[in-house]
């Protein structure tokens, strides 16, 4: 099992099965058992991913048994993550390991920023772990804030308005990967979040991400940006880009302005893309966490749909072992659920979205 992969996995299983168990199995076999000699997968930033995902598993079930099945692996591997950082507490490469990110073209000089940035992130995810089981979480929030200052020192460029892969080779290379990860784990405020968002999202100087891997990634910062039309239009021309070739299932990389057996090579082999990849799985999750705007925790649910360049559509998202149905259809939204606790944001008010009560509103009485 392949923790990225995996990572994008959870995702998708919140908003098409719920399917805790599943879940759970997987955490189990990627954690395995400490001592940890190795990064998961041998990868960096796939280590990285798996404290991530229990993180965000506890905050959407509340399951805090599983967390204390599982804590003192998590730590573990925490702990051997961060025994590897250089001095200056930044993720390098070292012996064995693989600084992954993405299939891209980056300056990978260490140390990478996209990797300091996801580092930030799992330093602020232990201290929640910590602050669910009633411990302290000053070591890790001291490091968080500690390590941001220095990213932000170190790598941000004033020039490009961006931050630059390395600082250490000269180069200020600017790729995608740092700007999605500041906007959409919260490394920067909705001012800075803004601002990458037009000088890199929206910079087709900027080279484009090619796999749908990291694309989901890219997507969901545009969406936390406000920008579902754009996510939306990418949805039919990448996705869609596939299944005009004829594929029956998401390939693991897809570049528009390849042909014919290009679209099956990787790797420097001829046939070695796989055809059947999980990581492409993102539009499930885009539609119904942004399309739906259904966004559910372990307690309660919201539902805030746009339906973007959409005419109609008609989702069932699974929440807490319920379902909610969100239609659009001739300029009215139509949302029912049998789960309690829900409410509706209409025009930045929060509506109770009684069970088995229908509420419709239109385009109109939105705005």
């Amino acid at each position: 099992v392949w923790s990225g992969d995996a990572y994008q996995s959870f995702l998708i299983n919140r908003y098409l099965y719920e399917d805790d168990a599943i879940t759970k199995r997987t955490l189990l076999a990627l954690l395995g058992k400490p001592p940890y000699r190795e990064h998961i997968n041998t990868i960096n930033d796939y280590s990285a991913y798996l404290i991530l995902a229990v993180c965000e598993y506890i905050e959407q079930s509340g399951d805090l048994r599983f967390l204390r099945q599982v804590i003192d692996s998590v730590e573990a591997l925490y702990q051997f993550i961060c025994s590897r950082l250089s001095d200056e507490g930044y993720v390098v490469k070292r012996k064995g390991d693989w600084i992954f990110m993405d299939w891209h073209s980056f300056d990978k000089t260490d140390p990478f920023c996209p990797e300091q940035i996801l580092l930030w992130k799992v330093h602020t995810a232990m201290a929640k772990l910590n602050q669910s089981l009633g411990e302290s979480a000053e070591d890790c929030i001291r490091r968080a804030e500690k390590l941001k200052e220095k990213i932000e020192k170190d790598f941000w460029c004033e020039e490009k308005q961006a931050y630059i892969d390395s600082f250490a080779s000269g180069q200020k290379k600017v790729t995608r990967h740092a700007a999605v990860f500041a906007i959409l784990f919260d490394f920067v405020d909705t001012e800075k979040a803004r601002l990458l968002g037009k000088s890199v999202l929206e910079n087709e100087t900027v080279a484009p991400i090619t796999t749908p891997y990291f694309k989901l990634y890219e997507l969901m910062a545009l969406c936390r940006l406000g920008k579902i039309e754009p996510m939306q239009q990418y949805l039919t021309e990448y996705w869609g880009g596939m299944l005009s070739l004829g594929a029956t299932s998401i390939w693991e990389a897809y570049d528009p302005t390849q042909s014919g057996e290009q679209h099956l090579s990787m790797y420097g082999k001829p046939f070695d893309r796989s055809l059947c990849h999980a990581w492409g799985s993102g539009p499930i999750y885009l539609l119904g966490r942004y399309c739906c705007g259904v966004e559910k925790n372990c307690n309660d649910f919201t539902v805030t749909p746009n339906h973007g360049i959409y005419t109609e559509f008609c989702a069932a998202v699974p929440v807490n072992g319920k379902t909610v149905t969100v239609e659009y259809k001739n300029g009215t939204y139509h949302i029912v659920t049998d789960a309690e606790n829900g409410s509706v944001i209409q025009n930045g008010k929060a509506v109770p979205l009684i069970p088995n009560q229908p509420l419709e509103w239109t385009d109109s009485e939105k705005q």
